[in-house]
């Protein structure tokens, strides 16, 4: 295995400590990640997550904020885009109407100066910058038009052309200048399914042919796995996980990643021991160790490692609520209890059937639980609420010092008998992810309103994250389908809020 030195050294494209705000908000945080001479990367993630601004980074449209970027080491974070070795191919392919198939192919070529070194009459050398000869053009025009498997069309017209063909040319335009660095932003974007799909087929050969550097934007999680040696996983402006499609598919990271790729029943467990998980009421045998001793965890299982079996006491048993036709499998839907199941499998049972669920070890991943509670900083108002996370919340002070009660002035008198005001306390505020109730009610004034970001399914609830307006986030569990950037208010109950007093800043241990 490489080091970290050696991975440098052998990039072409190395992002070190990269971030990008607009306006004062982050869009881009902390980007770390290194691409190879002739590798296929890929971008993968949902709308605004960030990638599409990483891209216009690498070819210079827009600059960090913080970090470098480094090509073959050296730092072209400030490089104006015209001196990079990279071209880009764009999702609306920005072809020149009024000029043929052989004129858009060749237009940076004529606009192109070669340095060339001549001697004047006094026997000095100088440098000058002359233009390409035609014919070379013509030669470097019909070897991409070659690459991309149009030639013959050079004087066709681009309104003749149909999407996939015009994609080519935007790919052969952007390759006929010999970039070290093809950046291709949603290219299929515009493409109906079927012609996007043998696009990439096509994509893919064209790169082995070219032998350069692909690095690709998509939120087309199929398209990412057809095509290329490495993912990078954005969400929020964060890598998520970087690997090859078969390790981001079969062991992502977190649950996030899980989600995006591909079909997946997420399940809230616990590790009770290693290499043994418990979730839908019944323990598994896995593969999975270094938990602690009931450490609560996330479950991860693909529809496909579900084997549907006559019901028995040692399996998941439950009803079958649902049959699709798929094509290549049927999408089956299992309600055990409260969990409700996916399996993929090329034979059905009839929907009511009673089945049982095998799952084999090597079928379970298990993952850290990244949520397990809201916490954010907080501070009592005169009124004795919490003011916290871009809302104001009733709340009990008195779980602040115990033995403690309210007067009738709303002072605290502790178990001591001491009278204390509590207004502009600093407080530590944790709020669990059942305990938070989303409303589409926006008029109560002080609650706490934001954004949904995101949301994932876990079998028996969805998995909600709700941004505020100042960048806040909650997370919480419900039972109810809302929608992403569905607009919402957070209602938490006053008993539900437990407090705790921050130390001092000279207390800190």
């Amino acid at each position: 295995m490489k080091t970290k030195k050696e991975q440098s050294a052998s990039a072409i494209i190395e992002l070190v400590d990269v971030s990008k705000e607009f306006d004062g908000v982050t869009v881009v945080e902390n980007m770390n990640f290194s691409v190879k001479q002739g590798e296929f990367v890929t971008f993968l993630g949902p709308s605004g997550c960030g990638k599409t601004t990483t891209l216009r980074m690498i070819a210079g449209f827009e600059l960090p904020t913080a970090g470098k970027i480094l090509l073959n080491g050296e730092d072209i974070s400030i490089l104006p885009p015209n001196k990079r070795p990279v071209n880009t191919v764009f999702q609306k392919y920005a072809l020149f109407p009024h000029l043929n198939v052989f004129e858009n192919v060749a237009f940076g070529l004529k606009l192109k100066r070669v340095e060339t070194t001549y001697v004047d009459k006094n026997g000095n050398e100088k440098i000058k910058y002359k233009k390409l000869p035609k014919e070379v053009i013509a030669e470097k025009v019909r070897k991409a038009l070659d690459i991309v498997d149009l030639s013959g069309f050079e004087k066709r017209s681009i309104a003749t052309l149909s999407g996939g063909q015009q994609q080519r040319i935007a790919i052969a335009r952007s390759i006929v200048n010999e970039p070290k660095i093809l950046l291709l932003d949603e290219p299929l974007g515009a493409l109906d399914l079927k012609m996007r799909k043998e696009m990439q087929l096509e994509l893919k050969a064209m790169h082995k042919r070219l032998g350069i550097t692909f690095i690709y934007v998509t939120h087309d999680q199929e398209e990412a796995l057809t095509m290329s040696d490495t993912i990078i996983v954005m969400a929020d402006g964060v890598i998520q996980q970087i690997g090859t499609p078969e390790e981001i598919y079969n062991e992502p990271n977190n649950t996030f990643v899980a989600d995006f790729i591909g079909e997946s029943n997420i399940f809230t467990g616990v590790m009770p021991k290693d290499k043994s998980v418990r979730f839908c009421g019944k323990t598994f045998p896995c593969l999975d160790s270094g938990f602690e001793k009931d450490e609560p965890v996330d479950v991860v299982v693909r529809p496909e490692d579900i084997k549907i079996k006559p019901p028995a006491d040692d399996l998941l048993n439950g009803k079958v609520t649902s049959v699709v036709f798929k094509g290549i499998h049927y999408q089956i839907l299992v309600q055990c209890g409260r969990f409700e199941i996916e399996i993929q499998s090329t034979s059905a049972p009839e929907v009511g059937a009673t089945v049982g669920l095998a799952i084999k070890p090597d079928g379970i991943h298990v993952m850290k639980k990244i949520f397990r509670v809201n916490q954010f900083t907080g501070v009592i108002t005169k009124r004795n609420t919490v003011e916290f996370g871009d809302g104001e919340y009733e709340c009990d002070v008195t779980q602040l010092y115990p033995g403690s009660h309210l007067d009738e002035e709303g002072y605290l008198i502790t178990a001591k008998g001491e009278k204390l005001d509590l207004t502009d306390t600093e407080v530590n505020v944790e709020v669990g992810l059942h305990d938070i109730t989303m409303s589409d009610n926006l008029d109560d004034s002080g609650i706490a309103q934001g954004n949904i970001i995101s949301l994932i399914y876990k079998s028996e609830y969805y998995r909600y994250i709700v941004r505020t307006d100042n960048e806040e986030d909650y997370v919480l569990a419900c039972e109810d389908l809302w929608n992403e950037n569905d607009r919402v208010s957070l209602i938490i109950p006053k008993e539900k809020i437990r407090l705790t007093l921050k130390p001092a800043e000279g207390n800190k241990q």
